[in-house]
């Protein structure tokens, strides 16, 4: 991967060093951000400051086929870019959140971990291509089933969304084609009413998600994983911060850079969203749209949460990507975990598919055969806070989970509920679920996972995004 030249107790310098910019990482320090001595930033500052990698990160409606329709405005998706009325609600197409192309190099010298990004090619350094996907979680024509991303939210003159008397949602006259959670029909006109809200449950396990997605389009899938990863380090970047969850601050250091996180906003109590609506969706997809592009949080009314008391939670969105965090599982079709028992080495590695033409369930959980998907390395085979990222074939993962905890390093928590044993038949295949749902306390933050289940499961709080794979001559 090529020589650093000064690595150690000095700021690595490449060639060419004004034209890139990163983090380097401390790995003994056991503090999280640029405050506490974790993390410097490195490279050009003045890149820190424009964050020109990040600022291409945009909203857009996507046709069925993968090209553009239109680019929805900097700051507020409701509009088309240059003005006039955008269509969020699936008429027009499909919401998709693009993260353009740039090149990273990432570096393990001693103590010290670096994570260097750059917008032209630099030596040593990895090609990281344009990718699409829905900037918050899909939903289906429930007659067509063909998935989609959409918002059938609807918007007063000055900004807040529209209710009925009862401050009940008022939504596009398309809204119940499209009706989230597991369609649940006699919720509609509800406190409870899932229209407007991602899908989630029994309606779409993994395979037949799948099956959906390649019926919309061989280029459509719910691969996420790649986007996740690459996202989790240019968040760290831009903000000099490992955990997510710092709070979000608007404001800029003194020096002009950006600082805080995404909050905690969404967490909620978890015997309490049970009694709401058993743990079904209950933030509509889009509520962030008026933020366009940039990074911010809003506040969202629940009517009812608890009996005749509502609730309000914090919304984040990272440059127009909403609630990466703390409020539904994310299933991942591009990543799968293999855990062996004991006798068998008592191991736990990940696997990462780069086609998504061949992304499948395993045909048996425990026999380990999965044509397509690459071992990248180790992975944690106990719960914890990870404290650790491995790195292979241009990819990170959490790596441990020994000496982590929810206010250094990563803070985000490691899901292993059911440890292999050489008795008790959990050994095999598990998939990735990201992201975590709202009754996560402070442990689920953007790189959190939980590699607890089949990949057949299918969960009230569990979502799927609806990516887009550019060839390798095509893009936007």
């Amino acid at each position: 991967m090529g020589t650093l030249i000064g690595i150690g107790n000095t700021v690595p310098q490449f060639p060419y060093k004004d034209s890139w910019y990163g983090i380097r990482i401390n790995l003994k320090n056991g503090g999280h951000c640029v405050a506490d001595g974790k993390l410097e930033r490195v490279g050009n500052l003045d890149l820190h400051r424009s964050l020109p990698i990040q600022k291409r990160i945009r909203r857009y409606i996507a046709n069925a086929d993968g090209s553009v329709n239109y680019w929805l405005g900097a700051n507020d998706s409701t509009l088309k870019e240059g003005g006039g009325a955008a269509r969020l609600n699936a008429l027009d197409g499909i919401v998709q959140l693009y993260k353009p192309d740039y090149y990273r190099r990432i570096e393990f010298d001693g103590d010290y971990m670096l994570v260097a990004i750059s917008e032209v090619p630099l030596p040593g350094f990895i090609h990281m291509k344009e990718r699409s996907r829905s900037p918050w979680l899909a939903t289906c024509n429930r007659t067509t089933n063909l998935p989609t991303c959409a918002s059938f939210l609807q918007w007063n003159a000055d900004g807040s969304l529209k209710r009925d008397a009862n401050g009940l949602l008022e939504l596009t006259s398309n809204a119940a084609e499209y009706r989230g959670g597991n369609n649940q029909t006699a919720w509609d006109g509800t406190y409870r009413s899932v229209q407007g809200m991602p899908m989630s449950s029994a309606s779409a396990n993994m395979a037949t998600f799948r099956t959906r997605c390649r019926s919309l389009g061989a280029m459509w899938h719910f691969g996420g994983w790649h986007f996740r990863e690459e996202m989790s380090w240019l968040m760290a970047i831009e903000f000099g911060d490992l955990s997510s969850d710092t709070a979000f601050n608007s404001a800029k250091t003194e020096d002009g850079f950006a600082q805080g996180g995404l909050g905690m906003g969404t967490l909620v109590n978890g015997t309490e969203w049970n009694t709401y609506n058993g743990y079904y969706p209950f933030i509509p997809c889009g509520v962030t749209a008026k933020l366009g592009n940039n990074t911010g949080v809003v506040d969202y009314t629940i009517k009812n949460w608890k009996t005749g008391v509502d609730k309000v939670v914090q919304v984040a969105s990272y440059r127009g990507w909403e609630a990466p965090q703390r409020y539904m599982w994310e299933h991942n079709d591009d990543v799968r975990v293999w855990y062996s028992k004991p006798s068998d080495g008592g191991d736990g590695l990940i696997f990462l598919c780069n086609d998504p033409a061949q992304f499948a369930n395993p045909a048996n959980d425990r026999v380990r055969t999965l044509a397509g998907y690459e071992e990248l390395g180790a992975v944690p085979v106990n719960a914890g806070y990870i404290s650790e990222m491995g790195y292979a074939n241009g990819w990170t993962f959490p790596n441990s989970v020994v000496g982590g905890a929810a206010n250094k390093n990563y803070g985000d928590y490691w899901w292993h509920s059911y440890p292999a044993t050489d008795d008790n038949n959990e050994e095999g295949w598990r998939q990735l679920l990201s992201a975590a749902t709202a009754h996560g306390a402070e442990n689920s933050g953007v790189r959190c996972a939980d590699t607890s289940y089949r990949c057949s499961i299918t969960l009230a709080g569990c979502g799927f995004p609806l990516c887009l794979e550019f060839s390798a001559s095509e893009g936007i």
